[in-house]
């Protein structure tokens, strides 16, 4: 059924997008998570300066 073959790469295409938006959210949730940590320790060893 060649009627079939524009109807799987978009899903192929739209996999692959979903797949990638996914894992680029999840990095930034894993990196920003001990970057907080790090800060709060700053803030916290700094308490009268600013944190730059």
């Amino acid at each position: 059924m060649p009627q079939m073959a524009p109807m799987f790469w978009t899903f192929l295409m739209v996999l692959f997008t979903g797949a990638f938006l996914l894992f680029m959210v999840k990095l930034y949730f894993y990196l920003s998570t001990p970057l907080s940590q790090t800060s709060k320790k700053q803030m916290k060893e700094l308490k009268n300066q600013w944190s730059w």
